[in-house]
């Protein structure tokens, strides 16, 4: 079976960019930080799994809005059989995608239909469920800044 693909790339913050490109040049090894970071998206991520009515969203169509009434009348909004959420808030299924390098964080979903979800059909309008806001961009970058710190302290070169 093929499932799509979604991609948020954080390089379309040039302030987190660059501060990435720093760690880099300075480390160079960044799992530690990498995991911290995944760990701070896992936990930003659950947030948007709780919400019971529209929010910031689009109102549901009425089609989906009878059908999720119907089958999961008390669920959150974006929660039906929990695959997806439990896939991209860190509870550690066979749908998860965590893979932390040196210099690289890949982390999502295999859910077959998780790009429905955050890119939407005609059946539900969009939910996005994985994004990345400007407070979160600013707890990154802080991340990485004090992992480099840290580490250029422990050598004797304090920045």
């Amino acid at each position: 079976m093929v499932t799509g693909f979604i991609s948020y790339e954080v390089d379309n913050d040039n302030q987190f960019k660059n501060a990435l490109n720093k760690a880099i040049k300075s480390v160079g090894d960044l799992r530690f930080p990498m995991g911290e970071i995944s760990r701070d998206i896992f936990k930003n991520t659950k947030k948007n799994f709780i919400l019971k009515g529209d929010g910031k969203y689009p109102p549901l169509s009425p089609k989906y809005k009878a059908f999720k009434q119907k089958k999961r009348p008390t669920a959150p909004i974006l929660v039906f059989d929990g695959d997806l959420r439990d896939s991209v808030t860190g509870t550690g299924n066979q749908d998860t995608i965590r893979n932390i390098g040196k210099q690289s964080l890949v982390q999502g979903t295999k859910v077959p239909y998780a790009k429905f979800v955050q890119e939407g059909t005609e059946f539900m309008p969009a939910r996005k469920f994985l994004f990345i806001d400007d407070a979160q961009i600013i707890r990154l970058k802080r991340i990485l800044q004090d992992y480099v710190t840290a580490k250029l302290e422990v050598v004797g070169n304090v920045v």
